[in-house]
């Protein structure tokens, strides 16, 4: 599987090699997180849709919304009842739900579905409590995180498994107090938990403020898992401690490996710890083994040899022991006193937290809601029987004792219960709802519009409970992070996840603080500098013992639908990978087999509806905080087992059933009747599953045929599916933008609720295709020039890499998309079946030169890596430098080119010694290779019958020599019938052209050397040239004196270089010799050089001529390069292309012909300050080589056009008459002859003014070829030919483009004054000449 250039990063797999024989595809639980989505769904980083978007959409929507067209505004908004999409969804009405699709909808709930939270009806209730998740980290070396708090028990036991080096540590939540990348390691399980060493550094193990002061979870980190080397280190630590343990059977011959370097053997060559998959402990076993820990780790790392300690890790961090449990949801705090006894006893037996430094953990409390039928009255005996005191409030400062027997129960005014509450403010219900045993409960959601007010609140609920500052997180000064995820479409209902906890939990927090932390406040009295609520103990400040890191709000029914959050079945793309499995080989077969089993039995939202369809299922609202327990702030009486449990567990448990948190939270609650929920998810993605089951169904007969789904139908359900996730979960990294947002689909999301599509998606609700996008009408990436795709990941997680990259797929999609919708002036100079060739190679081309930067940056970064091993400051130097080339080359839009310096960087990134720079790119084999042998190589290696093995400079790994064969096919549909070799050259000059619109200049080739395969296969460190020109000339001794020397081997690779790009206007007139032996024209001769009218016609005779002209540029025929030799120079002196009207001769005053032209051509050249637009030398070039090559080429569309006229077209001779080009030009160029006056009018060709012949033209040609072999008069003597003496003078004086020829001038100008004669003498004196260099920013040109 070869990686992308785009995933070579940091913490990536590729930094994690995996030791033999480690497991690798063990599934293990998570914790539950709202803001966790399975693989399969998620997307690219810059194709994501943030989280806070969908907040933001909630409030932000009418105002900067991102605009997708008129048409959203125009789009009627109907509005809608949620009964009638019930009723929709309960008829089975499939059409009219896929329709609405196409609608934007107001929903309106019905009074009947959802209840107000204060309907007299309701009863709440909180009294379950749960814990969800747990996380305890030693302090200390060795394994006290494992080890329960008593001497000896037989049901104990641990399961070592030292073969998890692939598991990743996963808790999104609590604090290990340093950071885990890179640090933790698997070994095992037992009871119920995951266990990890946590290697710490050691400064945050002797210093408790620096581990306090470390980041959370939440926090981003890198890659947590150890390096390949870190792991040996681990393993073989363990593995030489549990040898000591006689009762286990592992052994060491080899404490640090059988050789001094420890990349250069296996764990299994010293030892057998690995052959074991489960090494089962007892508890004296546990024991033992962590007093060996603690006493050998430091002799273990001091007799480690020089390779071991050469990164300096093994020094600088200790094991620590890390377990983390999750997902066991089990009950806590109970109302029965007996039960907390036990559980606290348990808890108190289960660990010993002496040397325990942090307890993370999520207790979670249900809220749940039922409807009753009636109220009835409990009896003032039966509650003063519990409560001896009751109260009217719950705040102490204010409340009053209360007579029961004269307290109303409702209030007079509202019908209201009358509160009452006991000693701990907590509630004393004084009627009990009466229902049925099995009526089902409400269904509960956070309002999502107003609960950011209650993270905001200031609360304080009395004079003793003043804001704590100890209390982190509660009053952050950027107040809390909140993120809302909308279900079921409804926008604004939904769950809730936050950094913080609720303010009002300040009270609960605080007093648990006072109760557990070590030392005792400071008197009010002190000093007002001082912090009155800091904790100090012998003049130190203590550290809060309790931290708040976070909360979520959900419905239960998310427990029973999903395992955990990346689980859901709507979340797999189930329908997705079924439709893309067509495309699988080898294995992937396999793997469609049983995918395509599953959804033909029923596809995941059937298999969602059937989880559901049970009449009591879970609907309560669950609540989780998350707390953390630095317990060495913690009193040393209270660090144990019972009174953690007791004193912070129950209590923070217990407290959202407090009237201060119930009563507040109750108002930003929407209530479902259980009529509606869950089953408000099916009726709101009605028209997703509908439309996803009409794609099945006219899919699934092509699929038993074997037959391929086209890649617009499997996007397009890979959309749907995403869209279908994001109704049952929110998730915004479900939605991948690129795709979404162009299909509105982003937008009614985020701004609605409800899926609007845009009309651009045909929704078709008979028996034909169901949905449909007109190729023009696929969005495309930006960045790329590619496709969107929404089934990436899909493909990719179910198949694999190679099956999306490197199968018929993603190139099938791209060359579909490109053939139906080619851009209106992409290669529209040649005809149409060679366009379409061209346009599909162009895609071929594409897919190779990323493969290509593949190759280059997987090779470079393990270089690199290596060199920073080596940890020298020139290795350190060179592995900066080669980066940063890497990094910039990488950017390049032509990366296999010499624009924007890619040569250069490529260069530096290959090259380490910059002594070597001026050789250029390593050529070992010393090969030579033309454009055209690169086409036919492609060719043959791609072909369908008969096809050459695939070697360099196709890589055979990756995804490009498929692309290639799928490409020909697809060319092959064009190509002339006539005879295999013409089909060929079709094919072959496709690919020359694609290649040329690419700049493709320079390519990998394989090693020198040696036989078989691993010497055909292409190697960053060799490249050939595509020009096959010239071999370089040798650099000189003083190359290394160079300021740039990549710089100048670009450049002296590009002189060599018959394919490579060259700008005329930058070069002077003598090197223009060195260019006329390149294949390809100046950057100046391209249709972006010329202006054309954009009301001009797509048909008229002057884009038919110049599209014309371009497509048929040969630099080796002799008119063609003639053209460009003369429009070369004729942009050295424009604006003066005119003359003086009234200095023009007389046709009447010459008896012949040439003496009229002759006349002509001795008139002075000057500008016409009338003439607008004569200053673009690069417009010149291209406008006079076209007019020459379209005069004399009778095949050409002017003289077509001309052949039925007998004149050219008065469009054309305007165009190009106010420039100053015309008949006139080529007179006054030596190119044409003038007959009559009417010349000065332009008048008829071959009537009043003709052109050289083929042999005079021919003739014209070789002594402009011969004057250039002169390069130091040559470029005088043709200027002169062309303007006369006077005019190549001026031009040499002015521009220094070329040496004036003294004695040509003398004779020339005549007499002087000696002052004027010295003057011009030291003018005479030859100009030094220096090349200029092109510019970055070159206009792309089209060949």
């Amino acid at each position: 599987m070869q990686p992308t250039f785009e995933n070579i990063l940091p913490g990536s797999d590729d930094d994690i090699d995996l030791d033999d024989d480690v497991e690798t595809d063990i599934t293990y639980p998570t914790p539950f997180n709202l803001d966790d989505v399975p693989v399969t769904h998620e997307v690219d980083e810059d194709d994501a849709v943030p989280q806070e978007a969908i907040f933001d959409g909630l409030f932000l929507h009418q105002e900067g919304a991102p605009s997708d067209g008129p048409t959203w505004e125009q789009t009627p908004v109907t509005t809608l009842n949620l009964s009638s999409i019930e009723r929709m969804y309960r008829v089975g009405d499939r059409s009219s739900a896929i329709k609405l699709l196409h609608r934007r909808v107001n929903l309106v709930l019905d009074p009947d579905l959802k209840l107000p939270s204060d309907d007299p009806t309701l009863l709440w209730q909180g009294s379950k409590h749960f814990l969800d998740f747990i996380l305890v980290v030693s302090g200390t070396i060795g394994l006290h995180a494992f080890l329960p708090k008593t001497l000896s028990d037989h049901n104990f036991s641990l399961t070592l498994n030292l073969r998890l080096q692939h598991r990743e540590f996963r808790p999104k939540f609590g604090k290990l107090g340093f950071d885990p990348t890179g640090s933790m390691m698997a070994i095992g399980d037992g009871q119920s938990t995951e266990l990890w060493l946590g290697f710490c550094p050691v400064a945050n193990l002797e210093d408790i403020d620096i581990a306090n002061d470390s980041p959370l979870l939440h926090e981003k980190h890198g890659d947590t898992r150890l390096t390949s080397m870190h792991y040996r280190m681990g393993v073989m630590f363990l593995a030489s401690c549990l040898s000591q343990i006689p009762s286990m059977p592992v052994h060491v011959m080899f404490p640090y490996g059988p050789r001094s370097d420890i990349k250069e053997w296996r764990i299994e060559d010293a030892t057998n710890v690995l052959d074991q998959r489960a090494i089962i402990l007892r508890l004296e076993d546990v024991q033992l083994l962590n007093r060996i820990m603690e006493i050998q780790y430091d002799d273990f790392v001091a007799n480690a040899p020089p390779s071991w300690l050469q990164d300096g890790w093994l020094q600088q961090h200790m094991p620590v022991s890390v377990a983390c449990r999750y997902g066991q949801n089990q009950p806590i705090a109970s109302t029965d006193q007996h039960a907390l006894r036990v559980e606290a006893r348990n808890w108190n037996h289960e660990r010993d937290y002496t040397n325990i430094r942090y307890l993370s953990m999520a207790i979670a409390t249900h809220i749940s809601c039922l409807v009753v039928n009636d109220w009835v009255e409990v009896s003032v005996h039966d509650i003063l029987s519990i409560h001896d005191v009751v109260y009217n409030s719950p705040d102490p400062d204010v409340r009053q004792p209360v007579d029961l027997y004269s307290l109303p129960l409702r209030d007079p005014a509202t019908r209201k219960e009358i509160n009452i509450y006991d000693e701990e403010g907590r509630r004393i219900p004084r009627f009990n709802g009466r229902s049925r045993l099995d009526d089902p409960k409400c269904g509960l959601l956070v309002n999502l519009e107003t609960i950011p007010q209650l993270f905001s609140s200031y609360v304080a609920h009395d004079a003793h409970l003043d804001l704590d500052a100890d209390i982190q997180d509660i009053d952050n000064e950027e107040g809390a992070k909140i993120n809302v995820y909308p279900q079921a479409f409804l926008r604004k209902y939904g769950h809730l996840q936050s950094d913080s906890i609720l303010p009002h939990f300040k009270t609960f927090v605080r007093k648990v603080q006072a109760n557990i932390t070590r030392g005792q406040r400071r008197p009010h009295s002190m000093d007002d500098s001082e912090d009155v609520n800091e904790n100090v103990f012998h003049g130190q400040s203590i550290p809060p013992a309790i931290i708040s890191s976070g909360c979520q709000f959900y419905n239960e029914i998310s427990h029973r639908v999903r395992p955990n959050a990346g689980l859901h079945e709507v979340q797999q793309g189930r329908i997705t990978s079924a439709l893309a499995g067509a495309y699988a080989r080898g294995t992937g077969k396999h793997v469609h087999s049983g995918i395509m089993h599953n959804c033909r039995l029923s596809l995941p939202h059937q298999r969602y509806n059937n989880a559901i369809k049970l009449p009591n299922v879970p609907r309560d609202l669950r609540l989780e905080n998350i707390y953390i327990v630095q317990l060495d702030s913690v009193k040393p009486e209270k660090r144990n087992g019972t009174s953690i449990y007791l004193d912070v567990i129950v209590p923070l448990a217990r407290a959202w059933s407090h009237p201060h948190v119930c009563d507040a939270l109750r108002p930003h609650l929407a209530v479902f009747v259980p009529r509606a929920f869950p089953y408000v998810y099916q009726w709101m993605t009605f028209g997703i599953t509908a439309l996803l089951e009409r794609i099945w169904e006219h899919q699934l007969p092509l699929l038993r045929l074997d037959k391929k789904p086209s890649p617009q139908m499997i996007e397009l359900c890979a959309m749907l599916e995403r869209a279908l996730a994001y109704g049952h979960t929110g998730n915004a990294k479900v939605l991948a933008s690129s795709m979404m947002r162009p299909f509105w689909l982003i937008r009614s999301l985020l701004q609605q609720g409800w899926p609007t599509m845009a009309p651009t998606i045909g929704l078709v609700t008979n028996t034909t295709i169901p949905v449909s996008v007109s190729p023009a009408n696929w969005p495309i990436v930006t960045r790329t020039n590619l496709p969107a795709i929404a089934s990436k990941r899909a493909q990719i997680i179910t198949y694999g890499l190679e099956h999306f990259e490197a199968s018929s797929y993603k190139a099938e999609f791209h060359i579909q998309l490109s053939v139906n919708n080619p851009s209106p002036t992409a290669f529209m100079q040649y005809d149409q079946d060679l366009r379409h060739a061209i346009i599909i190679a162009v895609v071929a081309f594409e897919s190779f030169i990323a493969s290509v930067k593949t190759l280059v940056s997987v090779a470079v970064t393990k270089l690199c890596t290596e060199l920073d091993n080596q940890d020298t400051h020139t290795t350190s130097l060179e592995a900066k430098v080669r980066r940063l080339n890497l990094k910039k080359w990488l950017a390049c839009k032509d990366p296999l080119s010499y624009n924007d310096r890619a040569f250069e960087y490529l260069l530096r990134s290959i090259v380490g010694d910059s002594d070597n720079y001026a050789f250029g790119l390593p050529n070992p084999t010393g090969d030579k290779l033309s454009i055209r042998d690169f086409a036919k190589l492609l060719v043959d290696m791609s072909r369908e019958s008969d096809p050459i093995p695939v070697a360099a400079p196709l890589i055979s790994t990756s995804s490009s020599p498929m692309v290639f064969k799928v490409a020909l096919m697809y060319m092959s549909k064009f190509v002339p019938r006539d005879s295999p070799q013409a089909a060929n050259q079709f094919l072959q000059n496709a690919c020359i052209i694609a290649a040329n619109h690419l700049h493709i200049n320079n390519i990998p080739w394989h090693l020198a050397g040696g036989r078989g395969r691993a010497h055909r296969k292409p190697h960053f460190e060799s490249w050939i040239n595509l020009g096959k020109a010239t071999k370089l000339p040798t650099p000189t001794a003083f190359a290394s004196q160079v300021t740039n020397p990549a710089a100048e081997a670009s450049q002296r690779a590009q002189a060599s270089d018959s394919r490579a790009a060259w700008a005329a206007c930058t070069i002077p007139l003598q090197s223009l010799p060195d260019f006329l032996s390149r294949t390809v024209p100046p950057d100046e001769f391209c249709m972006d050089s010329v202006v054309i009218d954009k009301t001009e016609p797509k048909d008229s005779i002057i884009r038919q001529t110049y599209q014309w002209a371009f497509a048929e540029f040969d630099m080796s025929r002799p008119l063609h390069q003639l053209a460009i030799l003369v429009g070369v120079y004729v942009s050295k002196i424009i604006p003066d292309l005119f003359y003086n009207n009234d200095e023009r001769p007389d046709h009447e005053s010459y008896r012949t012909m040439y003496a009229f032209t002759k006349a002509i051509r001795e008139m002075p050249w000057i500008s016409n300050k009338s003439r607008k637009g004569c200053k673009v030398a690069s417009q010149f070039i291209a406008m006079v080589a076209v007019y020459i090559i379209a005069v004399f080429d009778r095949s050409s569309p002017l003289h077509g056009h001309f052949d039925w006229a007998k004149t050219f077209p008065a469009v054309w001779t305007k165009k190009h008459s106010s420039k100053g080009i015309g008949p006139l030009l080529l007179i006054r160029l030596g190119l044409a002859s003038a007959k009559t006056g009417r010349v000065w009018k332009a008048g008829q060709f071959n009537v009043d003014w003709t052109v050289l012949t083929r042999d005079e033209l021919a003739k014209f040609h070789k002594n402009i070829l011969n004057m250039l072999s002169d390069r130091k008069f040559g470029p005088y003597r043709v200027a002169e030919l062309l303007f006369g003496s006077a005019k190549a003078r001026s031009v040499g004086l002015a521009s220094n483009t070329y040496t004036i020829n003294p004695g040509i001038a003398s004779t020339s100008l005549g007499k002087r004054t000696a002052s004027s004669s010295a003057s011009a003498d030291d003018a005479d004196d030859e100009v030094e000449i220096h090349e200029m260099s092109a510019p970055s920013n070159r206009r792309r040109r089209i060949q």
